[in-house]
């Protein structure tokens, strides 16, 4: 299971990069970005909202849930905060570093007539997105540790935050297409070491282990319905 995760980030950082620039020459890449872009209007509304709010979010999700897991001695919660906080650190660094490798120019820069907004947020090359990345980092591993209630409400805001960057001009598709894989596999492949990412949390805080019957158990609501681990 592990060798599977460790080929698809490879697949992101050496094959999918291939795959960006053969749409791009084909034009398929130019076309969408244009569906996409042409349809923003002058007065900002929900997808500039959700733009805007993003990046707070990737703060305020992972210490919210970390928070919470704290104040009411709730272990699945905090394991799951620890869980999200480390596949966000991790899509960061991996995201630096494919943009690194790419260093792919952004839409605005290229063609001509693009409708921008927000390009304060717009840094470093173009592919993957970052903010894509970021996103279903979280939406990804609340997948893994939430109830639908939870992830898929998450899943539907990182699929907003990754249109939204094609919308106000900053990324093509393909960059988007880029961060929604790399986060994903990134929280997959996070995922797949848990218990070692939760021992090390443990040892850390010198907090005992959840019991076997604990860490087994099957995803519950109890207040949060995150899964019992």
């Amino acid at each position: 299971m592990q060798t599977r995760f460790h080929a698809a980030l490879l697949f992101v950082v050496f094959c999918l990069p291939d795959i960006v620039f053969a749409q791009e020459e084909l034009g398929l890449d130019i076309h969408l970005f244009r569906q996409v872009n042409n349809a923003q209007t002058e007065q900002d509304g929900l997808v500039e909202w959700i733009d805007q709010s993003s990046f707070p979010l990737f703060i305020a999700i992972p210490v919210g849930v970390l928070l919470y897991g704290t104040l009411a001695d709730d272990r699945s919660v905090l394991n799951s905060g620890v869980l999200i906080g480390v596949s966000q650190s991790v899509t960061l660094g991996a995201t630096a570093l494919t943009k690194l490798f790419v260093d792919r120019e952004r839409p605005f820069e290229v063609l001509q007539n693009v409708k921008l907004k927000h390009q304060s947020s717009a840094t470093g090359s173009s592919f993957p997105s970052g903010h894509t990345s970021q996103a279903f980092a979280v939406a990804t591993m609340l997948a893994f540790r939430a109830q639908p209630a939870v992830f898929i409400p998450a899943l539907l805001w990182a699929t907003f935050v990754g249109y939204g960057r094609i919308y106000i001009g900053v990324h093509y598709p393909t960059d988007v297409l880029g961060g929604l894989v790399l986060g994903a596999a990134v929280s997959a492949f996070v995922y797949s070491y848990r218990d070692d990412v939760i021992k090390t949390k443990d040892r850390f805080l010198n907090s005992e282990p959840v019991n076997a019957q604990r860490m087994n158990a099957p995803i519950v609501s109890v207040r949060i319905p995150f899964s019992l681990y």
